[in-house]
């Protein structure tokens, strides 16, 4: 038992279409996921700061705002 790839010869590579779907787009999409990664940070940060300033004012008796 053989896999198969279907390609036979390496040598002409370029007439080979695309090896892979959105080839080339890399940093695009690194970039992307990175800013994404960010901002989802800073929104975790605040809700959990908030949170946590209103757990605070409960166990002390303070109204939230």
């Amino acid at each position: 038992m053989f896999m198969s790839t279907g390609i036979e010869s390496w040598t002409p590579i370029k007439e080979v279409t695309v090896l892979s779907p959105f080839s080339g787009s890399e940093y695009v999409l690194t970039i992307i996921v990175v800013a994404i990664w960010i901002v989802w940070h800073i929104w975790q940060i605040k809700s959990e700061n908030s949170t946590y300033e209103e757990q605070t004012s409960k166990l002390q008796g303070n109204p939230p705002n």
